[in-house]
């Protein structure tokens, strides 16, 4: 009774930094360079099943490497939502996790780049507070320390006064009438959304209303 052999080796190309494998039953496997095992066959002679799958595993991750690089070129991401979407793409949960683990450990992603990036666009777009920054940044997964740590860097006390005032400065200007207690609540409140603690908000928000001509 015959053995059913797998597929011959055809060619091995160079492509870039990477190789490219032709089998004898068409498929084509693209790997990085130092994924290439140090006994491949020579042409032409049979890749044994074990071979065959690590081979494969190799050219998937190779792919979602390039994946990786087009996600991040359209907008930031987390580990996590990167997860998310490979893995919704079909890719396997070990392949996917070996190349994101890689890309930390070389410095092309991490959650901690993700975190700076997304916290330097924000601050110059608007002006927030730390709980906010954080808040956000659990949301989209970055670990609950790591968002403290990141927003600690990126926003000292003083900056957080100073974007505070500036917000509630914004507000009073579109309030009208009196600044009476329920006008200063709101505008308590609007500070709190804002991401400021429920202590500067106070403070800053009684700080800034408008005198008599109508200037903060």
């Amino acid at each position: 009774m015959a053995v059913d052999q797998g597929p011959t080796l055809v060619s091995v190309d160079k492509i870039g930094n990477g190789v490219r494998l032709s089998l004898s039953d068409g498929e084509i496997l693209e790997l990085a360079a130092e994924s290439l095992p140090p006994a491949l066959p020579a042409q032409g002679e049979v890749l044994s099943p074990a071979l065959l799958e690590d081979l494969r595993e190799a050219a998937a991750r190779k792919n979602i490497a390039r994946r990786v690089f087009k996600l991040l070129d359209r907008r930031l991401r987390t580990s996590r939502m990167m997860r998310r979407k490979l893995l919704e793409e079909g890719y396997s949960a070990e392949a996917v996790d070996a190349v994101l683990d890689r890309f930390e450990a070389e410095g092309i992603h991490s959650d901690r780049h993700f975190a700076e990036a997304w916290c330097r666009d924000t601050l110059r777009a608007r002006p927030v507070g730390r709980r906010y920054l954080e808040n956000k940044l659990r949301q989209q997964g970055v670990n609950a320390d790591l968002a403290a740590a990141v927003v600690g860097e990126q926003l000292d006390p003083e900056d957080e006064l100073g974007r505070c005032r500036a917000a509630a400065v914004k507000w009073w200007r579109r309030q009208r009438g009196l600044a009476d207690t329920r006008t200063l609540a709101r505008g308590v409140r609007y500070l709190l959304g804002r991401g400021f603690s429920p202590a500067l908000s106070n403070r800053i928000i009684r700080e800034t209303t408008p005198d008599d001509e109508g200037k903060t």
